[in-house]
């Protein structure tokens, strides 16, 4: 039987801006990419995909693992490799990268708003929409065929903007974006994001 709730976790960028894995990056007690393991289950995540790259081929995780060779190809490839390794039949999908920390309260309020019927989430903070994104398990074939030619993931919430749900939140990470040392020591700075 197909998980109700599934989770993609992106970490195989290059991180040339940081200088360093984003996914090994400190965040509080732990590391980014623990962080969001972490908050996926606590947030009842049932299946977990990883896609790690060249620079984190070696971690061990307890997830499934999916080895993206080449990142400079893009988000998309990530995000097509990570859904083709989901079951048929996985109810909803959270897509979230490394570098975006937020809470399982976030997350699981996603996810609420799938199981209410929406085919898309994503979080809202003061009016910004922010991340990670979470769609049905109807729209896992989109997924599995995104590309970076047809603007990848984005492509897919434009076709179904109709059924998009803006889920307000407390919560200003869903805006962060630690790209850079600046950002992440911004981010830190505000402090960690915690369930």
């Amino acid at each position: 039987m197909a998980a109700e709730r599934a989770g993609v976790i992106l970490a195989a960028g290059a991180s040339q801006r940081m200088g360093t894995p984003k996914a090994l990056l400190a965040w509080g007690n732990t590391t980014l990419l623990d962080h969001a393991l972490q908050q996926a289950r606590t947030a009842g995540v049932e299946h977990l995909v990883v896609v790690l790259g060249p620079a984190t081929r070696h971690l061990r995780l307890d997830a499934l693992i999916v080895f993206n060779p080449d990142p400079a190809s893009g988000r998309s490839a990530s995000i097509r490799l990570a859904s083709q390794a989901l079951e048929d039949g996985v109810r909803s999908v959270l897509v979230q990268s490394v570098d975006q920390p937020v809470a399982a309260d976030v997350i699981v309020a996603l996810f609420e708003a799938i199981e209410r019927g929406s085919d898309i989430a994503v979080p809202v903070y003061q009016g910004r929409r922010g991340h990670p994104i979470c769609v049905a398990g109807s729209l896992l074939t989109e997924l599995r065929d995104v590309n970076e030619e047809a603007e990848g993931l984005r492509s897919v919430v434009r076709r179904h903007a109709a059924r998009l749900v803006e889920v307000p939140v407390d919560a200003e990470s869903v805006t962060w974006n630690l790209n850079d040392p600046a950002a992440y020591a911004a981010a830190a700075a505000r402090g960690v994001v915690q369930p």
